[in-house]
This record gives structure tokens, sequence and C-alpha cells, in this order.
């Protein structure tokens, strides 16, 4: 499938910032995710032709971080079905919305989720209010087609999905259950 075949799904966030994109890059094998009160950078790791391959840094380049976290899947088995998030002003800094919080779900499970998030699931702060949720289908590694996003010096400001539209019909769509009756000859 040529990468004119993806829907683009989302994004959650401020569309203000450097765009980055990995279309096409739906192989998945670890997240990097540096966090606090707003996901500060992410940045992927990938399987292609057999090799690993690592992304570029989308958001701030600072180590400075309080907060680093790895989403190791178990790859080829495991693969992105969803992400979720929400997204804020971080300070009254920062009137633009950025990426608060983030949690991604796979076939397997749940990571996350990650920046800032109280054990009730609800923001610290009132600005943090709005959520997003991109449910991918979980029948097949294949509808997943990769993230992008807007970053700026500090942040991630928004992410979204590409989805993969599945290009065949289901095998089971493709046996009739019903046999044709043969017609009588006539006598």
């Amino acid at each position: 499938m040529d990468n004119s075949s993806f829907i683009k799904i989302g994004s959650g966030g401020n569309k203000n910032g450097k765009v980055w994109d990995e279309r096409g890059k739906n192989t998945i094998v670890q997240i990097f995710i540096w966090h606090n009160e707003k996901i500060n950078s992410i940045q992927f790791q990938y399987a292609e032709n057999g090799t690993l391959v690592l992304s570029g840094r989308h958001g701030s380049t600072s180590y400075d971080t309080p907060k680093f976290d790895v989403v190791e899947l178990n790859y080829p088995s495991e693969y992105i079905t969803w992400i979720s998030g929400h997204t804020g002003s971080t300070t009254s800094y920062y009137s633009d919305d950025r990426l608060c919080s983030i949690t991604f779900g796979t076939n397997h499970g749940q990571y996350g989720p990650f920046g800032r998030f109280n054990s009730s699931g609800f923001g610290r702060s009132n600005s943090f209010d709005k959520e997003f949720t991109f449910r991918l289908g979980g029948n097949c590694h294949c509808q997943f087609g990769g993230f992008y996003g807007t970053s700026d010096g500090n942040a991630v400001t928004s992410i979204g999905v590409y989805l993969k539209p599945n290009t065949t019909l289901n095998h089971s769509l493709h046996k009739s259950t019903v046999k044709p009756k043969k017609e009588k000859e006539a006598a």
C-alpha cells in the first residue's frame, strides 16, 4: 500500500509548532516518553526491513525532564490499536494547548497515562479539559499506520495517528455459506 492510502486521524492538541510525520512507520517496537506536567518529547523505535530504526526526537531536546518512560511492545505480536490523552495549557506562561498526557492501547493492554495525571484520572488544573481518543480497531496489526503531530522547543503540542484502511475483504466473507441449488432437468 502506498502512503497516499492512509487516513489521517486527529490530531489532539494545538497544531502550532514544527510538523513531524512518521507515516508508514507502523511496526512500533518501543516508544520513549519524556514528561512531567506535559509530554516534553516523544521518540519511536520501529522495525524496518529486519533492522531497528530510531525516529527523530519530537519536542524538547532537554534531558532535564524529571520523568522518562519506555513503552516496550512485544513485537511482532503486539501492536497499537488506540491512543488517548488530554491537552490543555500547562502553565499560565503558555496560553496554547499542549499535550498534557498520553496513553497507548495495544491488542495486549494499555500503557500509561504518561504526563500530568493524578490517581483519580483528572488533571490538576482547570485548563486540563480537552480529551481525545483515537480507536483504530483491534482485529489486525495492519490498521495502525504511524504517528504525526507538532512540537515546539518545549513540548509536544499535538499528536495524531494514521489509519491504513483494509484492502481486502475478510476471508469469511468470500466463502458462500449457501450453496446454489441445481435446477432440475426437464423430464
